[in-house]
């Protein structure tokens, strides 16, 4: 079986890679903009694409072809980034108060 997706060159194969990987972005996205009040939910955006990425890639390697996957996860991330945009620009989500 020869694999040519990015995402399954990418994570080697395996969605564990995946799972670390997105966890260490996490980590070091809110460590990075600690000083903002939104730097855990744009290190959890983070990991959850690279954890997207990792399980299309899982999918791909148990013989689901891409032309399924991406498709639908595109979809799930569409939606979630309008809901997140939404609800930012209508004062839903605000910042972590400073003294907290």
């Amino acid at each position: 079986m020869q694999v040519t997706d990015p995402a399954v060159q990418l994570f080697g194969m395996s969605p564990v890679i995946a799972a670390s990987a997105g966890y260490s972005a996490q980590t070091r996205i809110a460590e990075a903009w600690r000083r903002s009040p939104y730097a855990p939910v744009l290190g959890r955006l983070t990991a959850a694409i690279i954890w997207g990425c990792g399980s299309v890639a899982g999918l791909t390697v148990l013989g689901i072809p891409t032309a399924i996957t991406v498709p639908i996860a595109l979809t799930v991330l569409t939606v979630v980034i309008v809901v997140l945009a939404a609800a930012f620009a209508g004062g839903m989500i605000r910042p972590r108060p400073a003294g907290t």
